[in-house]
Formats: C-alpha cells, sequence, structure tokens
C-alpha cells in the first residue's frame, strides 16, 4: 500500500502551491495546442528536445544535495571512505522524507511551461506583427540621448569585451535550470511556491500576453521584420559584432542567423520565435537575484550584478531595446512580491508559518 501524502512528510501546502502554479501552466498550454498552430507531433517532439537538458541540470541539483547534506550532517569523513554510501544516506534520507516530490513538481512544470512557451513564440506570437520597434527604439533615443547599442561599443567595445557579453548572456540558461532544481531540492516550501509560481508568470505574462500587447522583433531583426531605412544605428552594432568574430565564435550572431532561418520554418526549432518586448532575459535574471537574497546577501548583490550585466549585453549585443530590460526587470520584481502574497495566503489557510525563511539553510560550522 503506498503512503499517504501525510505519511511521506509533505508540508500540507506544497501539493497546493504545486496545484496553483500547474492551474496557471496547464491552460496555457492547451491553449497553444488547441490554436491550430502547433501540432500535437511537433509540439512533443519539442518536449523531447528540452528533456536531455533538464535531465543533466536535475542530475547536478542532485549531486549539490548530497554534498550539502553531508555538509550540514559533519559526514565529509565519511564522503572520503565511502562516498557511495554516503550519498545513498542523504538520497534514502530525502526519499522516506517525500520521495523527492518537492523536486518533481518544479521539474514537471518546467517539461510543461517551456515547450509551450517555445512554441508559441515562434508560430503564434508572429501573428500579431512587429509593430512597436519604432516606437521602443524611440523611448531609447529619449532616455540615453540617442541609440544605446553603438554608444555601449563607442565606451566599451573590444573583441575581449564582446565576447565576455556574448558568453554570461548565452551562459543564461544554466542559472534558468539549475535554479528551479535548487529550488526544488534545497528550499523551503514558502520560497521553492513563490520562485515557481514567479518563474511561469514571467514566461506567460510578460513574455507571451504582453509580448502580444506589444509585438516588436528587437534591433537585430530591425531591417528584416520591420523596416530598412530605420536600421542604420543596428546594423552599425552588427558590424561592430561581427569584428569581434563571426557566427563560428560569437553565439549571439550565430543564434541571430538561427532565428531568422527558422522564423518560417515548418518545424518548431529549440529556442525558436523572435520577440524582443518584455526582455525574458533580464526578467529572469532579476528573479535569479531576488531569490538569491534568500540565501545570502554576498549572493543577492552577486546576482544583482549578474543582471545589470544581462541588461547591458542585451543592447551590445543587439538582441533589444534598453526599455525591454527596464519593463522585463521591473515586471518581474512586481511578479515576485506578488506570487508571495498569494504563497503566504496559502500558508495561512493550511497553517504554514509565513514568516520568510532562507532559501538554502546555512551550512552548520
Amino acid at each position: 500500500m503506498r503512503p499517504s501524502i501525510a505519511a511521506l512528510k509533505l508540508p500540507q501546502a506544497e501539493p497546493a502551491c504545486a496545484a496553483l502554479c500547474l492551474a496557471l501552466v496547464l491552460p496555457f498550454t492547451l491553449f497553444v495546442l488547441l490554436e491550430g498552430s502547433v501540432s500535437p507531433h511537433e509540439y512533443f517532439k519539442l518536449s523531447a528536445a528540452f528533456f536531455g537538458g533538464t535531465a543533466f541540470m536535475a542530475v547536478a541539483a542532485i549531486v549539490l544535495y548530497a554534498l550539502r547534506e553531508l555538509l550540514r550532517a559533519g559526514r565529509a569523513s565519511a564522503w572520503s571512505q565511502s562516498p557511495a554510501g554516503a550519498l545513498a544516506q542523504a538520497f534514502s534520507a530525502r526519499w522516506r522524507a517525500d520521495r523527492f516530490f518537492s523536486l518533481g513538481w518544479p521539474l514537471a512544470l518546467f517539461m510543461l511551461l517551456l515547450p509551450s512557451f517555445n512554441a508559441f513564440k515562434q508560430r503564434i506570437l508572429p501573428k500579431a506583427g512587429f509593430r512597436y520597434d519604432a516606437d521602443l527604439a524611440a523611448i531609447d533615443r529619449v532616455l540615453f540621448g540617442g541609440d544605446p547599442g553603438p554608444w555601449l561599443h563607442q565606451l566599451l567595445g573590444s573583441p575581449g569585451t564582446t565576447r565576455f557579453f556574448d558568453a554570461a548572456y548565452h551562459g543564461w540558461f544554466v542559472p534558468t535550470t539549475l535554479g528551479l532544481c535548487v529550488v526544488g531540492l534545497c528550499a523551503s516550501t514558502r520560497t521553492r511556491a513563490q520562485y515557481m509560481l514567479a518563474y511561469a508568470a514571467i514566461w506567460i505574462i510578460l513574455g507571451s500576453v504582453i509580448a502580444w500587447i506589444v509585438p516588436a522583433a528587437g534591433p537585430a531583426f530591425y531591417q528584416v521584420l520591420v523596416e530598412p531605412a530605420g536600421a542604420e544605428p543596428f546594423l552599425f552594432v552588427h558590424e561592430q559584432l561581427a569584428i569581434a568574430g563571426d557566427a563560428r565564435f560569437l553565439t549571439s550572431l550565430g543564434n541571430q542567423d538561427y532565428l531568422r532561418e527558422n522564423f518560417d520554418s515548418p518545424s518548431l526549432a529549440v529556442g525558436g520565435g523572435i520577440s524582443a518586448l518584455p526582455s525574458i532575459h533580464n526578467a529572469m535574471a532579476a528573479l535569479f537575484a531576488l531569490a538569491s537574497f534568500r540565501v545570502h546577501r554576498l549572493l543577492g548583490f552577486f546576482m544583482l550584478g549578474f543582471a545589470m550585466l544581462i541588461w547591458i549585453a542585451s543592447v551590445y549585443l543587439n538582441w533589444h531595446y534598453a526599455v525591454d530590460g527596464i519593463l522585463g526587470a521591473a515586471g518581474a520584481i512586481g511578479i515576485w512580491f506578488g506570487a508571495g502574497w498569494v504563497v503566504d495566503q496559502i500558508l495561512a489557510r493550511s497553517g504554514g508559518d509565513r514568516a520568510p525563511v532562507p532559501m538554502i539553510e546555512p551550512v552548520p560550522a
């Protein structure tokens, strides 16, 4: 006979929080599948492509969890003497506690959410057109006294700077996936639910709904998808990027070519789709920073610096208008605190502790 949820020592609010997040994501997935632009076969093929990277991140998170448990329990000597036995002990304790439910539901949510967003962005969002690029570029000029992309290249441009920004910007997917594995294994119920609810809302509300209401392609695609006449500052940035490294060496140039080639593709492409406002890269970087302050103040400030780096890189690499990142980060901050309020209501009704708790408990000295 299988143990009940209570027997697994799950916090009472954990299934309710998981159900809330699923209630946000499932209608979005159903809309993508039923709208008519995406076939189920294409969708599941795309989902399979996401599975490998997700599985790798899950394994990495489990290893981090095992090391954390060994350090917390003072079993460093056991680790050196019998790594297999020490790992087995840590995993066995977690299995008895909740059968890894707290890791499983964030991963399941991710596997439902990301292919749905990918399919929406590539097949459905283009129907909205790209009507606001000129307006967003004009807002940038007002805010910064000119186009910020060329200005950044004149101020900071060099092959080393370009490759540094490129590596940081495209390494962003690692904390995107690893972060949800870590909160699944190491966070409190409150933080896990707040993070996952905000995570899902950013992709759906900001990346899909707002992107549909204010559709824009972005600087790299201005000449092809908007109007050649207004593309001069963005062509200058492209030329500066090409000086630093062509598509074989610079991920941004290769990915921008990839998105152009797959824009009208009959098949769904992993990471396909074009959209500028709001910047999900910047929104997620802001979410990482907000969650990191739950771990340690220094980590929070480090991730805040990373978020600023992503914002600058998004303009420098021709992906976004500066205002895309500003609105993306502002939206993420609002969603984070809104998600916290919702989760607190669930915890209050279930008798849970509403007080803020560290995302990862400190390792005892």
